[in-house]
């Protein structure tokens, strides 16, 4: 018994070989053009016990009654996905009345050309889908030469059939026969020679109210489905349609699915990217973005802190925007100098010293002028000592003074000079493990850490990974407009160790590298198994604390509240949050 594979336009492709190859590429035996099919995505082989499909490459994505598959044997009436498309195994002809099969169109000439470049350019201008149809029915009769023409729906009540527009003939003309029943049932294409040849199709309504010698009945898929089908039809007397006038309808009704399907994912991106952007628009405070309640608990104490003299210790995981925090409290304090920052583990000990105090003249080989120091340049506005924990002991007692006393004296002098700075400081460690370990001053800590600000890691708060990544492939204005459905789980899955810094990191190298409009897991960098597997403990306490850091953002900031809503002392509450007492 011969097998074949039947496509999703109706095409039957014989299984005439051991090995048959499918996908977009012209090379392959079976071409499939549509979203997701690669150029070589899937291999069927024949062996003693039969057909069976695997994927033709990693990445190549194969299921067969709903689930992946890498070799599943095939029996007749199994389907398989290739990308966003359904391909039939079969071994059976299916019986269609006076039909020839088509296979992929061979020519045409200007006018199927002309029709195709009218649907194009009423897609550019986003006409409504019935105009389009009606666009593409209306061109499809004047293709093949046909009288009449009807673009006939299935109704939603139970066997209604309904005429949605008509080409030679009035709308109300009833084509309610078998031919429109077989073809939204099977889905498969009739082309009927000669009307006469059948007593009972010649007596059928449409055929006898339009004099039909002729006809051709070719479904509109929607997703695999026949919802609807274009009934042509050339009157008594005319030359019967050929094979290749159904070979040319086929392709424009293929062709409209795909322009029309296409257009709908468009219209579908474009309000996904049009919602973000509303979203991302007020989810975004001074250049943070997020939405999640413990972001807006970091909004609302930066609004409350920001006018204050408070000195601000801002704890948080490298990478989650913790100098986007400082610029934002010092925006909001009124202080009329401006924001001086220094990153104190980039810079060793001794130009730390210089950088932070300044120097005089002499004071050390190559001061060959006096300079001041970055506290003075702070003076009036915001000194941000970013990574605090990291500063040299030695410097700790000269920074006590500035921050105690509000003076500092340059590197070879002995007078102090005042200065009027509020010192905003930042850290990925726990100071108060660096206290308990001698590699940080106690009275330091405490002058800094007036009021402590914490920053959430980006994998305690997975609601707002698909907004930062919206709005950093919106500010590259690339090629890529979204992403794929496996890339939103991938990136919702990840933990996102970096945190934004990383986020932002994939999202901006695969926007530049992209050759599609979505990006893919694999663009973002992004397999199934990028995720390592951690401890179960590690992830129980992963868990609790950002549980924890939860009800805190519930409960305004305040970790007094916090720990009686959770029932658990104060102590435990900082037990979890790894602070010790």
């Amino acid at each position: 018994m011969p097998q074949f594979l039947v496509l999703p336009d109706g095409r039957r492709i014989s299984l005439d070989k051991p090995v048959v190859s499918v996908g977009s590429d012209a090379t392959c035996d079976a071409v499939l053009i549509a979203p997701g099919v690669k150029p070589s995505h899937a291999l069927l082989f024949r062996d003693a016990r039969g057909w069976s499909v695997s994927p033709a490459g990693k990445g190549c994505d194969i299921k067969v009654r709903g689930r992946r598959v890498d070799l599943a044997p095939l029996e007749s009436g199994d389907r398989f996905r290739v990308g966003t498309v359904e391909v039939e195994f079969s071994e059976a002809e299916s019986p269609v009345l006076g039909a020839e099969v088509a296979v992929p169109p061979r020519n045409s000439d200007g006018r199927l050309v002309a029709v195709l470049g009218e649907l194009s350019a009423r897609l550019l201008v986003q006409r409504p889908p019935m105009e389009l149809l009606e666009v593409a029915m209306r061109g499809l009769a004047d293709v093949v030469g046909a009288d009449v023409g009807f673009l006939v729906a299935a109704d939603s009540r139970e066997g209604a059939r309904r005429v949605l527009c008509a080409t030679g003939a009035k709308p109300d003309t009833a084509v309610v026969d078998s031919l429109v029943d077989r073809v939204l049932t099977s889905g498969a294409p009739v082309r009927v020679g000669n009307v006469e040849a059948d007593a009972a199709l010649a007596r059928a309504p449409s055929m006898e109210a339009l004099r039909l010698g002729s006809a051709l009945v070719v479904p509109l898929r929607v997703e695999q489905v026949p919802l609807s089908v274009v009934y042509l039809g050339r009157r008594l007397g005319a030359p019967a349609f050929s094979s290749v006038a159904l070979e040319e309808a086929m392709a424009l009704c293929a062709l409209t699915t795909l322009l029309l399907s296409t257009r709908r994912e468009l219209t579908e991106l474009r309000a996904q990217v049009e919602g973000l952007t509303r979203r991302i628009e007020a989810a975004t405070f001074e250049g943070l973005i997020g939405e999640s309640p413990s972001m807006r608990a970091l909004y609302r104490q930066v609004e409350r802190l920001g006018p204050t003299p408070l000195n601000v210790l801002i704890q948080g995981e490298t990478g989650t925007g913790k100098e986007l925090v400082a610029r934002a409290l010092h925006r909001r304090s009124g202080r009329r100098g401006r924001l001086v920052a220094i990153n104190c583990a980039a810079l060793p000990e001794n130009l730390i010293e210089r950088e932070l105090f300044g120097h005089a003249r002499g004071a050390f080989t190559g001061a060959g002028a006096e300079r001041a120091g970055l506290v003075e340049a702070a003076d009036g506005g915001t000194l941000f000592l970013d990574e605090i924990g990291d500063m040299p002991l030695s410097l700790q007692t000269r920074l006590l003074r500035v921050v105690q006393e509000r003076e500092v004296t340059r590197l070879g002098e002995h007078q102090p000079r005042k200065v009027d700075v509020r010192v905003v400081s930042a850290t990925h460690v726990a100071l108060e493990a660096a206290v308990a370990r001698g590699t940080f001053r106690s009275d330091l800590r405490f002058r800094l850490e007036e009021v402590r600000v914490e920053v959430p890691p980006l994998r305690e708060r997975d609601e707002d990974v698909l907004l930062i990544a919206h709005h950093v492939l919106t500010q590259e204005a690339r090629k890529a407009r979204g992403f794929t459905q496996k890339a939103t789980e991938a990136l919702r899955g990840h933990p996102f160790p970096g945190n934004v810094r990383e986020l932002v990191s994939r999202v901006r190298r695969a926007a530049v590298l992209a050759t599609d409009e979505l990006l893919r897991p694999e663009d973002l960098e992004l397999g199934g198994d990028t995720a390592p597997m951690i401890p179960l403990e590690e992830a129980r306490e992963a868990f609790v604390q950002r549980y924890v850091r939860e009800a805190i953002a519930r409960c305004g900031g305040s970790k007094k509240d916090a720990a009686a809503a959770l029932g658990i002392g104060l102590r435990s509450l900082f037990r979890y949050l790894g602070e010790g007492d």
